[in-house]
């Protein structure tokens, strides 16, 4: 395993979220009592800031407007650590948002997101970051990035790199990438849309993480939220079963899961470090109202490593 501080990059998106949570049960067409929150967010800044929290030293790329949302953005990256100096600033544009609903027990059922801002980010734009990304030890994509800059940059960076799918409509983008990715993380109804394998739990999922294998990733690591994760290499398919979490809003789970199989990878973890590490993360986040859990940090994260492997014996 790697030794020392590792150093990261994520280039994708910073948002300014928008949340509803009800009280009670959620109606719909109706307006529901509850608690609205505003908050940074957005894929690419959820994952920087959780790699900031678990040690790693993250630079951020990430287009930003000029306005109120980017100073917000700024001002929460550096409360947690992480460098926005590689952040883009594109004037007249809005700063992306997502607004969200969840239901009673944390769990998003309805969003709408306003990120167009992203397709700012293309090959030109990012041409003279290369050098210094590629003195990372790990690169994070999110899928929020137009395909052809996933596909530009897979071609060009020598840095290991991980990507996130984000979501069934922007999973494709990534379809281009594959073969060089050393690890990508879809969740199952993002791992159907990549791969055209129906996922419902633990086989489906392996045929399918098999199949992100076959098309070029090195490794693959399907989500299947409270159930555990599978995943696969060129050698193994494994599953990793969740354990019992006091859910409390699941947003940001998945970007937390992320974060931490880089985390792992980065510093040389098997597929099952990985796996492990991504599903602590996640148990973490779900604890905690924030998208980014105050909890999380290395100590944190290896101690719920050590009763995910207890889980398994």
């Amino acid at each position: 395993m790697r030794v020392g501080r590792l150093r990261c990059a994520v280039i994708g998106a910073a948002n300014i979220d928008i949340g509803g949570f009800p009280a009670g049960r959620l109606s719909m067409q109706d307006s529901s009592p509850g608690r609205v929150r505003l908050s940074a967010g957005g894929v690419g800044r959820n994952i920087a800031c959780n790699l900031a929290r678990l040690g790693a030293e993250t630079h951020l790329i990430a287009p930003l407007g000029t306005d109120s949302f980017a100073e917000l953005v700024r001002a929460d990256c550096a409360r947690a650590g992480v460098d926005t100096g590689l952040c883009f600033t594109f004037p007249g544009e809005a700063s992306s948002s997502y607004l969200f609903i969840a239901d009673a027990g944390g769990d998003m059922q309805l969003a709408v997101n306003d990120m167009g801002i992203c397709d700012r980010l293309t090959p030109e734009a990012l041409e003279a970051r290369l050098e210094t990304l590629d003195g990372m030890d790990a690169v994070v994509l999110d899928a929020n990035l137009p395909a052809g800059t996933l596909e530009y940059l897979s071609e060009r960076l020598r840095a290991p790199l991980v990507a996130d799918a984000v979501s069934t409509a922007k999973a494709p983008r990534l379809l281009g990438a594959l073969p060089k990715l050393a690890a990508v993380k879809p969740n199952a109804i993002e791992a159907e849309t990549l791969t055209g394998i129906p996922v419902h739990g633990p086989d489906s999922a392996a045929r399918a993480a098999r199949r992100l294998v076959a098309l070029g990733a090195n490794r693959a690591f399907i989500t299947l939220g409270e159930r555990g994760v599978c995943c696969a290499d060129g050698h193994e398919t494994l599953f990793l079963p969740g354990g019992p979490v006091r859910m409390v809003n699941a947003t940001g789970a998945g970007d937390a899961f992320t974060a931490a199989l880089t985390w792992a990878l980065a510093r040389g973890g098997t597929l099952r470090d990985c796996a492990a590490a991504g599903l602590a993360a996640a148990a973490i986040a779900v604890e905690s109202m924030e998208t980014v859990s105050p909890e999380i940090d290395e100590k944190a994260l290896v101690e719920r490593m050590k009763l995910i492997r207890q889980q398994e014996e």
